[in-house]
């Protein structure tokens, strides 16, 4: 068990959710939530895959990466602004990305045969 494992297991199902809340926030930057949970950015992205399905997972990390509102840092350097149609394009073209990931099926004994 690693050390991001055992800091996951001390936190209560309350502090998890409220994570995922923040973590979903566009306005809420991850040195807020390393403020009152001493988690890191990484750790975040870690109890988010954990606790997310991986389609949400993926959904939310397109949504984070590279967003100026998530780093403080990013906000206070950010130069030009993102035209909402703009972010939503790329937010569209991601998503298709995503779908077209391909996850085949385990082998079934099912038939047709087998059914009738």
């Amino acid at each position: 068990m690693n050390s991001q494992d055992k800091e996951h297991n001390m936190l209560s199902e309350a502090d998890i959710s409220n994570i995922i809340a923040m973590a979903w926030q566009d306005d809420t930057p991850f040195e807020a939530i390393a403020l009152q949970f001493t988690l890191s950015e990484t750790e975040v992205i870690a109890l988010m895959r954990e606790n997310l399905k991986a389609r949400s997972f993926r959904v939310w990390r397109v949504r984070v990466r590279g967003r100026a509102a998530k780093h403080q840092s990013r906000q206070l350097n950010k130069d030009r602004v993102f035209s909402h149609q703009a972010s939503a394009a790329a937010m569209d073209q991601a998503l298709a990305e995503a779908d077209k990931e391909v996850f085949p099926l385990p082998p079934s004994a099912l038939t047709r045969e087998s059914l009738r």
